[in-house]
């Protein structure tokens, strides 16, 4: 099989470990246990099932998984809400891992392969345990663990990755890359002119434009005011309260504005506000991008 493009614009990271998966090399790079890691992320996403079929996936997962962990099975009104807020959960919160992953979470937390990724109890021992409460702070827990695992286990896949054999081919890809690159912006900025809205862009996008808008002079870097910071920590705290996830809670409240995924976020939003001021900026001094942008 030919060497793969890992990041081919427009393919999701779900498609492209489906192509590798049928790559010896990087099937030998990995363990049993990281294998089946594999290979269940490569299966059917949450994001791709119908909230029903989801639901009716679920109940049955469910079922197993609570005699697998040793949760003693209660009403049936229980058994629904937990099949509904489960639901809830994965397609809000984990779009992108599958079923597979979901029941291979919690077999992986039995076994003690999560115990690394774990909250640790007083004792420094992993918190494996449910304590009779399936509930959504114990599906979390579980989930984020593996997650952590997982991702490990994708990097070493994608490290395992055969090179291209000739920087010819590397030089052409880089550079086929880059011109389509500059064509995206120059019809962005296209599109603003027209209708004065920023035509909706992913994160990477926006963040190349900045780039190449840097690089010839137009670019300055965004910033978000105290307020504007201190509003994403309230929707993440909202978010993973309504989650039930109330160790993530704590730790934002502890570490603010300056928390992981807040400053992330803050990063994406002060990037996406400067793109449009320079789009606007550049409009109004009847800037013609291909002067600087040339993609031909």
């Amino acid at each position: 099989m030919g060497n793969l493009a890992l990041y081919d614009k427009g393919r999701k990271p779900v498609e492209i470990r489906r192509e590798m998966v049928n790559v010896p090399a990087v099937m030998a790079a990995l363990d049993n246990v990281e294998k089946a890691v594999f290979v269940a992320s490569t299966a059917k996403t949450v994001e791709e099932y119908s909230p029903q079929e989801l639901a009716g996936e679920l109940k049955t997962a469910l079922k197993w998984i609570a005699k697998d962990v040793g949760w003693r099975e209660t009403r049936e009104a229980d058994w629904q809400y937990l099949v509904i807020r489960t639901t809830e959960i994965l397609r809000r919160y984990y779009p992108t891992l599958t079923l597979k992953d979901f029941r291979l979470a919690f077999e992986m937390s039995i076994t003690g392969e999560l115990d690394e990724f774990l909250p640790k109890s007083r004792d420094g021992r992993a918190d494996r345990g449910h304590y009779q409460q399936f509930n959504a702070e114990y599906v979390c827990k579980i989930l984020d663990a593996y997650k952590s695992r997982r991702g490990w286990v994708l990097k070493r896949a994608r490290e395992a990755m055969p090179k291209e054999t000739t920087s010819a081919n590397e030089g052409q890809r880089r550079e086929h890359y880059e011109r389509e690159t500059r064509r995206n912006l120059v019809a962005a900025y296209r599109e603003f002119e027209k209708t004065g809205e920023m035509p909706k862009l992913s994160i990477v996008s926006e963040m190349l434009f900045c780039g190449l808008l840097a690089d010839v002079g137009y670019m300055e870097p965004g910033t978000l005011s105290k307020s504007e910071q201190e509003s994403i920590l309230r929707h993440f705290i909202a978010s993973y309260a309504a989650a039930g996830n109330t160790g993530a809670v704590k730790r934002l409240k502890e570490q603010g504005t300056e928390a992981e995924e807040v400053r992330f976020e803050a990063g994406v939003k002060a990037r996406k506000k400067a793109l449009k001021e320079t789009f606007s900026r550049m409009l109004e001094q009847g800037v013609k991008i291909e002067d600087y942008i040339k993609f031909e």
